[in-house]
């Protein structure tokens, strides 16, 4: 009977409740690399210990490209291009809303330079019934003013201010979901400052076709074809060499591709008829002779506009440029209503895949530009994954060396619980799918440092009650409950911290700030109800009433 209800208080008890979490945990999070396992094994019982030790991993953590190796692209975004951009499209509103309202008197001339658009009328008054007209129709994203017989617009500050900073919002949504196209795990993109984007791709060794990728605006837009010759200076001696300004001059595809776009030139407008940000979807597919195309498919909008663009110019060239390349000029033979399109003449079957992945993910607003491209070799990261894991180790050593000769058997509980702490946070991280890079280890490192405070902090409170003559049961949870308040007062401060950390700081300090919070958490959970676990086991189940605590 005594024996019974002895193993029903070991069951039973909290310690044994954490000893089935970490088994189920560790079951979870841990696995074996089968291609490692593949491998030869050195001979004896240590080679197949090694060989196993070398083949766990973490199956939910991600390495950084510092551990694993990679490529690291910082990218600069080219804001001003953005602004550009919008007043190209505010422009194309004013000429809708003139054409709606029927000015009588329309501007002879449109220019969209040094972030202004200049409507040029014939005279003053005419500008002034223009401007009153936009006034009228309330569009609150221009400013205007007119000089002489010049309208001018620009942007209102608001607008100016979403569009700089939306330009890099959108680069890094953009990014995240045409790289997540190709696979790569634990891909990270990131803002970084006002006007950079930072790209970090662990395992990516050749990274000279993703940056092509990465730059590529992919901004599609279709433009009726006015004319066609085989050089650029043939279309500019029809003007005399003096371009207007609604009109611009584009290349066909000039990467050998025996297409009938390869080398020919184009004269379009400046401004398109319909751009891609209508689409819903891109995939590759193959015509009737096996060459791969680009299917694409729009929403509600874009297929209307679509059918009023082919219904009204049957028998014309419609040009489907990406980045101001065309890429295709079909004849619109028919109207098309069905609200998708087919991108033809792709050389291989890379560059359809290449293609689809970047008109799903959306044409950036603004063009990137890379400012610094490295390339973090395998071996490097393996010798920084050594030195990490030493690091833990000595600091550890050092902890067990101090507690246990400091606090002697509570000291030994002590050191259970910072490995404990390292469980939890390893838990945590695979929780999260997070990534863990140099700066993470550092973070872990400065963790274990810190936990062991909640031990001192609980030991010295025990060796205070036990000096007032208290009984060892009582002191121990006197500690426990009296030295909640300032372990929670100093970790909650702390873990603000890295709150702020993880809101301004760059890509290194963010991953130093994610292990640092995670590991409070796991700090208050192991130093406290764990190693409180302990204790009641060492109680209630071993019966010991005697430690000492110095």
């Amino acid at each position: 009977m005594i024996t019974q209800a002895r193993a029903a208080k070991i069951f039973l008890s909290p310690l044994v409740a954490w000893i089935t979490f970490f088994a189920v945990g560790a079951y979870f999070i841990l696995s074996f690399d089968a291609k490692v396992l593949k491998q030869p094994t050195e001979q004896g019982a240590f080679g197949t210990v090694k060989k196993y030790f070398n083949a766990l991993h973490f199956t939910y953590v991600g390495k950084g490209i510092d551990l694993a190796g990679g490529a690291y692209i910082v990218l600069g975004v080219e804001i001003e291009k953005a602004l550009e951009n919008r007043l190209g499209l505010e422009s194309r509103g004013l000429d809708g809303l003139f054409k709606s309202k029927m000015l009588k008197v329309m501007p002879s001339k449109k220019e969209v330079k040094n972030f202004t658009i200049e409507l040029t009328f014939p005279d003053e008054a005419a500008a002034k019934v223009a401007s009153n007209m936009v006034q009228e129709a309330h569009v609150q994203s221009l400013r205007l003013k007119v000089i002489d017989n010049l309208l001018i617009a620009t942007l209102s500050p608001d607008v100016e201010h979403a569009v700089r900073t939306g330009s890099v919002e959108q680069a890094v949504n953009v990014l995240t979901t045409r790289l997540g196209g190709y696979g790569v795990a634990g891909t990270v993109v990131t803002q970084h400052g006002d006007r950079q984007v930072v790209v970090q791709m662990p395992g990516l060794e050749d990274s000279a076709h993703i940056e092509s990728v990465i730059t590529k605006t992919a901004h599609l837009e279709f433009k009726m074809i006015e004319k066609t010759a085989g050089s650029r200076q043939a279309l500019l001696d029809e003007f005399d060499g003096d371009l207007p300004s609604d009109k611009m001059i584009v290349s066909g595809r000039m990467d050998g591709d025996e297409t009938e776009e390869a080398g020919r030139w184009y004269l379009v407008s400046a401004f398109p008829d319909m751009t891609g940000d209508r689409i819903v979807t891109a995939k590759v597919d193959h015509d009737e002779f096996n060459k791969p195309v680009v299917q694409m498919k729009f929403d509600g909008t874009g297929a209307r506009e679509f059918a009023d663009i082919t219904s009204g110019n049957v028998g014309k060239q419609l040009g489907i440029l990406i980045d101001n390349i065309v890429v295709s000029a079909p004849t619109i033979q028919t109207a098309i209503t069905g609200g998708s399109a087919i991108i033809t003449h792709i050389p291989t079957q890379k560059e359809a895949l290449d293609l689809s992945i970047v008109l799903k993910s959306g044409s950036l607003l603004a063009p990137l530009k890379i400012e610094q491209a490295n390339t973090v070799g395998s071996s490097l990261g393996q010798d920084s994954i050594k030195k990490g894991v030493w690091s833990c180790l000595l600091a550890l050593i050092m902890l067990f060396i101090f507690s246990v000769f400091y606090y002697r058997l509570p000291g030994l509980f002590a050191v259970i619980a910072l490995l404990f702490n390292m469980f939890l946070t390893m838990l945590l991280l695979s929780y999260f799918k997070a990534t863990l890079t140099m700066p993470g280890i550092a973070g872990m490192v400065l963790t274990i440092g810190m936990a062991i405070d909640v031990s001192i902090l609980v030991f010295e409170r025990v060796k205070e009650e036990l000096a007032l003559g208290v009984g060892l049961r009582k002191a121990v949870d006197t500690g426990f409950s009296g030295a909640l308040s300032v372990i929670l007062d100093s970790n909650i401060t702390t873990f603000l911290t890295g709150i702020v950390l993880y809101q301004f700081g760059g890509p290194a300090i963010k991953g130093f700030a994610v292990t640092l919070m995670l590991g409070i958490i796991a700090t208050l959970l192991a130093g406290i109800f764990f190693q409180r676990s302990i204790f009641a086991f060492v109680f209630d189940v071993l019966g010991v009433k005697e430690l000492r605590f110095k």
